[in-house]
């Protein structure tokens, strides 16, 4: 691509909760690449009027995190597409640099990224300091994009649409089966395509310190185990055991 890549943002939120992100609202009030807000809603549809022409707002009666970014990735305009949940902020000039660096390699399919907790720490300890690629469908790839939150990722929009690759609606918040996984089975999908992985040691997003998906539950269990056994088959029976005996190993520390 001889061109300059373009960029933009895909958020997600419910019941017009983002307006009440102050520092995430004036973010978005600065930057001129597209952005696609979609509210899903029963009550409090979002009122576009007062965003900027580079601002579309999506007021929808469907419901489910993966749905919404199905709906936002269909309407986004752009090369990339950075997604965003409605609780963080971003760091612009990272942002900058993260634009140059797939600048370099836009045929990469899907980009990640560091994570950064509100209270300064990233959201890993043992985030690799040095960028890599993923390219290849194997045991030790399938284990690696378990690692891969949401929020750290970056979509390659030509890429996605050109595979058909949209969010699993049966995962992620607000499912009606799995409240979790939807982002590590796209990654999954996007390598089964094809498609390389790049990492980026770069923090992009920042988001509270703690996630629905960080909590052990029965029901975020059952998700883990139905994305395990998506990726790996019978191995996946193996993989959710180690998942459930460091789950357990945690809880009991703390």
């Amino acid at each position: 691509m001889s061109k300059g890549i373009t960029f933009g943002y895909a958020v997600a939120t419910v019941e017009s909760k983002l307006l009440n992100n102050v520092d995430f609202m004036n973010q978005l009030a600065k930057i001129d690449d597209p952005i696609v807000i979609v509210n899903q809603f029963r009550d409090q549809p979002l009122d576009a009027s007062t965003l900027g022409q580079n601002v579309q707002v999506i007021n929808t009666k469907s419901r489910g995190l993966s749905q919404s970014r199905n709906v936002a990735l269909k309407a986004l305009d752009a090369d990339f597409v950075m997604i965003c949940d409605d609780d963080i902020s971003l760091v612009p000039a990272n942002i900058e640099r993260i634009k140059k660096e797939i600048q370099k390699d836009p045929d990469c399919a899907l980009y990640f990224t560091r994570l950064q907790k509100t209270t300064g720490e990233l959201w890993r300890e043992n985030y690799e300091n040095d960028a890599f690629s993923i390219r290849s469908l194997n045991f030790n790839s399938k284990l690696r994009i378990q690692r891969i939150n949401s929020m750290e990722q970056v979509y390659n929009l030509r890429f996605l649409r050109s595979n058909q690759l949209i969010f699993n609606v049966d995962f992620g918040a607000g499912s009606s089966k799995f409240q979790l996984g939807e982002e590590t089975l796209m990654s999954w999908s996007v390598l089964k395509a094809g498609g390389v992985l790049r990492y980026l040691p770069i923090v992009a997003r920042i988001h509270p310190a703690l996630s629905s998906g960080s909590i052990f539950s029965v029901q975020n269990s059952k998700a883990l185990f139905a994305v395990q056994w998506k990726i790996f088959g019978l191995a996946g029976i193996l993989t959710f055991a180690g998942y459930l005996l460091k789950a357990v190993g945690k809880t009991q520390r703390s």
